[in-house]
Formats: structure tokens, sequence, C-alpha cells
């Protein structure tokens, strides 16, 4: 198992030798695109085809997936497939495929490579079969949390990848008004980029008049409206959060993680109690409202179906599908707030 930063360092490696199987892994989202995009990008520069993109719920097909990969026309050419399981529980048909992945590999170089991408993983989960598996034929990429003292750091080493020279002082005011979120710091620093001096040289100024803090409080207080069934304000926040120049795929990520939130709790309704789901899944008292709302609005289905759109749009903004123009990708996710809301 090695750290984020450690896999993408390895990645730009002349000596980086192609897994058959990737777990990445971790409570940080930007540190998992990060990995999961540097890792498709290396396998297309190896000439591997991008295959499906499969998001794995509680009804998922394993046999169906079995039976795909199997096929002899899956085989004829390296490609890669990528399996979206955020809350790390495939079952045993889930465990058992992924154990046996790789098994009839015969060549120095896979043919076709499986990238398993979750959100956090508990000490048991992490015990699993399924991961220690990954773990003896792959790899495990672990995307921590930046500790809250090594955020000013953090936002100095990042800004330095795009050319920029944050002082102490600039760099601790970045991670303030951030707030932690490394999504929204590296769009900051984005954008600091491109109205940076030439020198590169950042001041605690610079920063403070460039920096709005009020864009990282409106996305998350998109998910509230839209969980909320607040139409008309959540269209509102998403219309400022475009002119605040938030990327589209920030606002999918946040839409996309609600959503898969809110198709395990109607999953978990059909066999508990809500109190009890809430607890299961970890939902803060603070937000159990928003959540109660939204479970009230739709059921199982309806949240499928919406998350299939988001992954739709995901795979459009990351160019792994026919690229949408900028207008329709927003389109798109007011299509979605509207879905999500009504």
């Amino acid at each position: 198992m090695i750290l984020a930063s450690a896999f993408l360092n390895q990645i730009v490696s002349p000596q980086f030798e192609v897994k058959p199987v990737y777990l990445i892994y971790g409570e940080e989202p930007l540190f998992l695109r990060d990995c999961s995009d540097a890792l498709r990008q290396k396998l297309v520069q190896y000439g591997y085809i991008g295959s499906d993109v499969y998001e794995v719920d509680a009804g998922f097909d394993w046999r169906a997936l079995q039976m795909e990969t199997a096929s002899g026309s899956l085989f004829s050419e390296q490609r890669y497939l990528q399996l979206n399981m955020p809350k790390g529980n495939p079952g045993k048909e889930g465990s058992d495929f992924i154990c046996s992945w790789g098994e009839y590999e015969t060549g120095p170089v896979p043919e076709t490579v499986l990238i398993v991408q979750c959100e956090r993983l508990d000490s048991k989960q992490l015990k699993a079969k399924w991961v220690a598996a990954i773990e003896a034929k792959g790899l495990v990429v672990q995307a921590k949390p930046v500790p809250i003292a090594a955020l000013p750091k953090w936002c100095q080493d990042r800004g330095a990848s795009l050319g920029l020279q944050l002082d102490s002082e600039a760099a601790a005011l970045l991670a303030q008004r951030t707030e932690g979120n490394l999504l929204a710091a590296d769009q900051e620093l984005q954008k600091i980029a491109l109205l940076s001096p030439p020198s590169g040289q950042i001041s605690v100024d610079f920063v403070a008049q460039t920096v709005v803090d009020q864009a990282h409080y409106q996305l998350f207080a998109l998910a509230g409206s839209v969980l909320n069934g607040q139409l008309n304000e959540s269209l509102q926040i998403l219309q400022r959060l475009r002119q605040e120049g938030i990327e589209a795929a920030i606002i999918l990520w946040l839409l996309s993680k609600e959503l898969r939130q809110l198709v395990e709790l109607t999953q978990l309704c059909r066999q508990i109690a809500l109190p009890q789901a809430f607890k299961q899944c970890r939902i803060w008292s603070s937000r159990q409202g928003e959540y109660r709302a939204a479970v009230g609005r739709g059921d199982l289905g309806h949240w499928q179906k919406l998350l299939g759109s988001a992954l739709q749009a995901d795979l459009r903004i990351k160019g792994i599908q026919p690229i949408l123009h900028d207008q329709e990708i927003w389109s798109t996710l007011d299509d979605l707030v509207v879905a999500m809301a009504s």
C-alpha cells in the first residue's frame, strides 16, 4: 500500500510497470481524482483503450460483468475498466470476482487492467480478502486527507507545480479560506496562476483579493438546498457558483456524492428504520433532516436513475465519452439539480 503522493510520483517514473489491478481509496476526493486520471492517462500512453465504467451498488450484477470480461472480444486488445465502489462492499460475488482477477494472465504485461475506486474503507474492510488479493497482484493506493497543520505547506507545493511561489502567509490564508477542501484550493490555485504576475510571486494581499471564500460556502449550501427540495434557491446557488468560476466537475462530484448516499439510504430503508439507516451510513444528526426530506421525495429507482445520469455527465466532462460543450454541461447540471430538488 502506498500513499497517493507516492503513487503519482511512481506513475511519471520511467520504471513504471502496469499492474493487472489497482485499488484507489480514501477520503480525499482531489487525490482520488488525480490518481485515477493519472493512471488512465498512463494506460492510454501504453496503448490501453478505455472500456466501461461501472457503478457498483447493492444490486450490481457481478455475474454479467464476469461474463463480459471473460469474452474474447474484451481481450482482443489491451483495455482497462473501472469499478466505482464508494462504500467498498462488493459482497461475496464481487469479492470472488476481484480475487480471481488476472489469474489467467500469462504475459509480462496484463491485457486488461481493473481499476477499483472506493471512498473511505475502515479497518475491517481493509482486511477483506478482495483487498488482500489486489495488494498481492497489483497495487493499493490510499488518498489520505491532508492534516490541518500541513495544509499551508500543501498549498505551497501545489502552487509550485503551477509555477507559483506562495509565501507562508499567502498559503495560510488560502488554506483558511478553502477550509481544507483541496478541490476548492486546487481550483483557486489554478485561477491564481492565470492572474498571477510574471514572477509567480504570490503575496497574502494577492490571495485576499483573488480568493473569495463565499464560493466554498455556496458549494456546500447547494447540497443542503437540493436535499431540502428548495428548487429555486438551488438553481440560484448553482448560477452563482458558475459565475464564481467553480468547475462543473466539482459541482458534479458533490451532487454524485449526495446521490450515492441517497441510494444507500433508500436501499437500507427497505430493511431497517430510517434512524438506524442514518446510524449505519454515519450521517450526522445535523444533516439528517436534509436526507429525511430527500428520501421522502424519491424512491430507490429515482435516485439510481439520477446517479446514472450523473455518471454519464462525469464521463463526458472527463472526455471518456463524447465531450459536451460548456453550455451543455451546465444545462446537464441544471437538469440534475431540478430532478434532485423537485
